[in-house]
């Protein structure tokens, strides 16, 4: 978790204060990247080629996260296995993967040594092939093996102005958000039936008063956050929850309690 303060451009350049409490808590780079992690199922590996010697090489892995380490299950037979057991340093270009602008969504480099696991756990296995159900014709061929990306830094970018260095220890504490899964489904609930109530929120808890519109755009384990329309353009407003919330129930019951209060603070 972290108090992280998110920047937006203003109109020719003018700053502008933003609606909400910028100490609201908000999930940290680390908790985002993890997020992000935990939901690709297939990135960009690059290894340093045999020849021509010491060029990047890029491939594309399937992965699976293990004790929250990428690993894979990879052929002796390709260039990257080749290039990894000469050299094991090793990067994993993961993002997200959605219609919308790629540069404003959300994606991790995640650096390291990518070394093989000559007795992978059976726990590992079991991670992998959740992941892949199909890698059960060949996981058990002789020339496969699982290899495993043990992490040393990351640079996590989470669209336009929002991106850092992530240590290795803050990216093996974090865990994946647990609301990630649903968001989806919370967000456009909330976006086709309850207009009104996030109007409220916007009224009775932020600075947002003169708005045409509210979308709600995202919602993590801290809290949630949506885009009001004003004469200025969209502006971006947070709202905490009372604890941080392990599922849909858990979010469905911090709504409704927060448009108890925004309707009382508001006289409605």
């Amino acid at each position: 978790m972290s108090t992280e303060k998110n920047f937006h451009a203003a109109p020719s350049g003018v700053s502008q204060d933003p609606l909400y409490d910028p100490s609201i808590p908000t999930p940290s780079h680390a908790e985002r990247a993890k997020t992000l992690a935990a939901s690709r199922k297939s990135g960009a590996l690059s290894t340093l080629a045999i020849d021509p010697a010491g060029h990047p090489y890029g491939s594309l892995v399937t992965t699976a996260l293990f004790e929250g380490s990428p690993t894979f299950l990879i052929s002796a037979l390709a260039e990257h296995t080749r290039n990894l057991r000469q050299d094991p340093r090793a990067s994993l270009l993961l993002a997200e993967a959605t219609d919308d602008d790629p540069l404003a969504l959300g994606r991790v480099t995640l650096l390291g040594r990518c070394e093989p696991l000559t007795e992978a756990p059976a726990t590992c296995r079991e991670a992998y092939l959740e992941a892949h159900p199909d890698a059960r014709y060949y996981v058990d061929y002789g020339d496969f093996t699982f290899f495993r990306l043990t992490v040393e830094s990351l640079r996590y970018i989470g669209g336009f102005g929002r991106m850092s260095w992530v240590s290795a220890k803050d990216w093996y504490a974090a865990t994946p958000d647990p609301i990630a899964p649903f968001a989806g489904e919370i967000t456009q609930h909330m976006n086709e039936d309850h207009k009104d109530a996030m109007a409220s929120y916007c009224r009775a808890f932020s600075k947002a008063r003169d708005f045409d519109e509210v979308v709600m755009t995202s919602v993590d384990r801290y809290g949630f956050e949506v885009s009001v329309r004003t004469k200025a353009g969209a502006r971006p407003v947070r709202f905490a929850f009372s604890s941080p919330v392990d599922g849909p129930a858990a979010v469905r019951k911090e709504m409704v309690d927060l448009v108890r209060r925004a309707r009382a603070a508001l006289g409605e």
